[in-house]
Formats: C-alpha cells, structure tokens, sequence
C-alpha cells in the first residue's frame, strides 16, 4: 500500500472469489460468532508511485490457528507462523484481513482499532455486518485503512475508493443463485 502522501490504489478482488469468501465466513460463523480472513496478493507489483493489491489468495482465521473462533477473534502466535510460511513459500503479502460483527455495524471496535490483525501503515481492515450473511456488495462492508497514526474509515459508496469487487460471469452466477436460494427459503 503507498505511504499516506500518495495516491492510493484500491484493493482489488474478483467477484467469484468475495462471494465465494463471504459465503465461506458467514459458514464459519454459523450465524453466532466472529470469523474472519487474511486477504493476500503478489509481493511487489507496482504501477507508477502506488502499490497494486490484487487478492489473489485467502486464507481463514480458523485454518491458521483452528482456536480463533471464540466467540470474538482469539489469533495466536502460531496463526501468524503458519501465516508467514504460507506468505514466504508462495511469494506472497498480506494485502487485508476481513472480519464479521454481529448486526449491521461495520465501524471498528476500540478492540479492532488498539489490536489490528496487521498494524502496519497502509494495511486495509474490512468489516462484513450480520456474521457476513447476506453480503453480496462490498459497498456492504466497512473498510478501515491504517495510517501511521490512526485509521481512515470507509463506508457505502465510499469503500470503492480502497477496495473493489471486480465483476466476473462466474460471480454473477454465483450472486445470482445466492439471491434466489434466499428468496425461495423466504417463500417468495
């Protein structure tokens, strides 16, 4: 990610990946508790003075350190070496970690703010609501991204301006089932 007196490029991830990673969450989840996700892309690309985030790989919490789910985030020092290996073998950094709240906010806790899964400058913290059911939109999250001393928050329309869902036809297919699965499970 640039430094905080650069343009900023948003993170990018193709839209058959977000459905496929949101639904993976909200599973996780199992509509009671917090799960969430290491978002990682090639190490080094750039383009002009701002760094190129694409996802290109996720890795969940509860596969890293399969504790973590205890209600709220619980992520141990082994998570972070299983992490690291994974990073350092396939030539890879983590670009952003996402997580679920309960409800529909997508603000940070003080807890998500004093204890950042990353707390590197640059780094990009999103939030689905609702243990991420539902969520099909990433104008759905909050995005929180961190600077050298505290956090810029992102929020609707505003979240295209440091993450993107790129459209794909298999993603289409995929939203587009999710929406008819939940309106035949509602009856309508």
């Amino acid at each position: 990610m640039p430094r905080d007196d650069q343009q900023r490029t948003p993170v990018t991830m193709n839209q058959h990946a977000f459905l496929t990673m949101m639904a993976q969450l909200a599973a996780q989840s199992e509509g009671r508790r917090e799960a969430g996700a290491f978002l990682l892309g090639a190490k080094d690309r750039r383009n002009g003075t701002s760094a190129v985030a694409t996802v290109t790989a996720v890795e969940y919490y509860c596969d890293l350190d399969p504790t973590s789910l205890t209600g709220g985030i619980t992520f141990h020092a082994s998570g972070y070496s299983r992490l690291n290996r994974i990073c350092r073998d396939q030539g890879l950094r983590v670009v952003g970690d996402i997580h679920l709240h309960p409800g529909a906010w997508t603000r940070q806790s003080q807890t998500d703010s004093d204890h950042p899964m990353v707390a590197r400058a640059g780094h990009l913290a999103l939030i689905a609501p609702n243990f991420g059911a539902g969520v099909r939109s990433a104008r759905r999250l909050g995005a929180h991204l961190k600077s050298t001393s505290s956090w810029e928050s992102f929020t609707d329309h505003e979240v295209d301006a440091v993450f993107l869902v790129k459209p794909t036809i298999r993603g289409a297919v995929l939203r587009l089932r999710s929406i008819l699965s939940e309106r035949f499970r509602r009856g309508r």
